[in-house]
């Protein structure tokens, strides 16, 4: 069985390398998915019979707002491509990585489960992003009414020791843990978060994530997944809970309100996921933030 994975120098893609070890890595250098003669050229060489599509766009949420084309256009060329080229190289098995950015801003019930996807519109901050994920989405699913063996995951927000790119290209926990670092590296006795620190949010170790994915494959899992830690808490809690982990208990919050809170809830029901892999236990934060701070800064 040849396993491609793109995005696998990335954040969940270098852990994956840790239990998939003969697959196929390819990142942006490799190619540019984007450009439809580039993903010929990579399915032609590789001929793979599994691909794992991990690439993306991705980045924090001023960049987002800033950018709201390109985080479209971007994801929506390269997720088509994968694929629409998987089907016509005969790709036996295809699992994708949406977000769980992509659901509605607000339902009247939560946790979000997979059937909720469809049902409004994504937060505007990540209106880009989140629908470019759902055509991916949604391709995957016509794609698996054919009959092919294609489905995807959708991941609550992660955080790693592989998170590429400078503080404003980060996701939230990669971001807090560099601004912790720097305001020690400095002597600052505070660091500034946007928001007011209430919405709420599930963050999971993408080594986790990794580790499920390689579940997916060996097993040949079919199902489309909501994949997350139970706890849904606030960001307030979680840059607390960063602070003593990373014994910077001394360094103040402050709160930056005139910047968005972005979504305020979007916690993702786990209970297809819990049925599979029922005895499957993820990284506690506090053990996955140390892990990721000691690793990326030397402690």
């Amino acid at each position: 069985m040849s396993i491609l994975v793109t995005g696998g120098t990335g954040l969940v893609g270098k852990y994956l390398q840790q239990y998939i070890k003969d697959g196929i890595y390819l990142g942006s250098r490799d190619y540019d998915l984007t450009k439809e003669d580039q993903v010929i050229a990579m399915y032609e060489k590789y001929r793979p019979s599994v691909v794992i599509h991990l690439a993306a766009k991705v980045g924090g949420i001023m960049d987002n707002i800033a950018y709201p084309f390109e985080y479209y256009e971007d994801n929506l060329l390269m997720n088509t491509y994968m694929v629409k080229y998987a089907r016509l190289f005969k790709v036996d098995k295809f699992v994708g990585a949406l977000s769980s950015c992509i659901y509605p801003d607000v339902v009247k019930r939560y946790p979000l489960t997979e059937q909720d996807l469809h049902k409004d519109l994504p937060n505007e901050n990540n209106f880009g992003y989140g629908y470019a994920k759902r055509v991916l989405g949604c391709h995957i699913d016509i794609a698996k009414k054919q009959g092919l063996n294609y489905s995807y995951i959708i991941p609550s927000n992660l955080y790693g020791e592989f998170e590429h790119g400078d503080v404003s290209r980060k996701h939230f926990v990669g971001a807090l843990l560099e601004k912790i670092h720097i305001a020690k590296q400095e002597g600052n006795d505070s660091i500034t978060l946007f928001g007011d620190g209430t919405p709420l949010r599930q963050f999971t170790f993408a080594k986790d994530v990794a580790e499920i994915l390689d579940l997916i494959i060996k097993n040949d899992i079919k199902e489309n997944l909501n994949i997350s830690t139970p706890s849904n808490t606030t960001i307030d809690f979680m840059a607390r809970e960063a602070l003593e982990a990373t014994d910077s208990q001394g360094i103040r919050i402050i709160y930056d309100t005139s910047k968005p809170n972005g979504q305020m809830r979007k916690d993702i029901d786990t209970a297809k996921f819990q049925n599979i892999f029922s005895n499957y236990e993820f990284t506690s934060y506090i053990k996955g933030i140390k892990q990721t701070y000691n690793t990326l800064y030397g402690q």
